[in-house]
């Protein structure tokens, strides 16, 4: 089986998780710039359960705003269309895949945790850096590992293979996938943004996070997603550890070196605001 043959069974899975109606019409409208706060808000409410999560997400310290938001037309103008639509497709994805039942050393509140991780992170770069706007790279680090767990539900005999070299040869899991799988977690993820109609440039991000390429449709966005998860790798387990420059991107390294030679001084502050983070996006796992 080669990865061709993989994509092509993935298109053909019936329960595949599909984005909601809401995600699907949100990334379609506020991707045209005539959308008006009054249409994107009677779309929003239509999703009566999106409702009180979104009011949820933005009431809460991860956004500090000192005064209420009480409806979603306020929190439009507060927020802003791009931050409505990545919060939208951040919840509505991680309650797709929410209740997925993981394995030994495989645990899925784990996983999200790193993914999480790397979006607050990814959103520190950019802020830091201005490569990038900070609500596309939050949601680009969100959901940069995606395909782990597709990998992992519907490809199980692969996601293991993969899984147990990465243990026995002491090696991480995407060189273990290139070894001993026909197609990994970046190649399938990649697809499946593709599916759900996401920016090219999100498309690319997942695709080449590992491996980077420069010509792609947003490199900036490529390379702050690589960097944090590179330093949320190095950092999260233990602040003090050395970040394996050697596993960086070049151009990455020097666009980024201020922060990643200041970065054991910056990650505790920026994994309070990560911590927080989980506990509000996946207090639904």
């Amino acid at each position: 089986m080669d990865m061709k043959t993989i994509l092509n069974e993935l298109d053909q899975i019936e329960d595949i998780p599909t984005l909601p109606v809401i995600a699907m019409e949100a990334n379609k409208m506020l991707m045209d710039y005539n959308t008006s706060t009054k249409k994107l808000k009677q779309i929003i409410e239509k999703d009566q359960a999106m409702v009180p999560r979104m009011l949820k997400l933005v009431n809460s310290s991860f956004f500090g705003f000192q005064s209420r938001i009480s409806n979603i037309e306020h929190a439009i103008v507060i927020l802003g269309f791009n931050m409505i639509r990545n919060m939208i497709v951040s919840v509505s994805i991680i309650e797709a895949f929410s209740g997925k039942k993981g394995l030994k050393d495989f645990d899925m509140t784990r996983f999200w945790t790193h993914s999480v991780a790397v979006a607050v992170t990814s959103k520190y770069l950019s802020l830091k850096t201005r490569l990038h706007v900070h609500e596309d790279s939050f949601t680009a680090g969100l959901l940069h590992d995606i395909g782990k767990i597709v990998l992992f539900q519907y490809f199980h005999d692969f996601f293991i293979k993969a899984w147990r070299s990465s243990k026995e040869n002491d090696i991480s899991f995407y060189d273990a996938e290139k070894r001993e799988i026909p197609a990994d977690h970046a190649q399938i993820g990649a697809h499946l943004a593709w599916k759900w109609q996401f920016p090219a440039g999100l498309v690319d991000t997942i695709r080449w996070h590992h491996d980077v390429k420069e010509d792609v449709f947003d490199y900036n966005l490529l390379i702050i997603v690589h960097v944090a998860d590179k330093i949320v790798n190095s950092l999260m387990s233990d602040s003090k550890k050395e970040i394996d420059l050697s596993g960086i991107y070049p151009d990455a390294r020097k666009k980024m070196s201020s922060q990643l030679e200041t970065a054991k001084d910056w990650f505790p502050q920026v994994n309070i605001e990560i911590q927080s983070a989980c506990e509000l996006f996946l207090n639904q796992l």
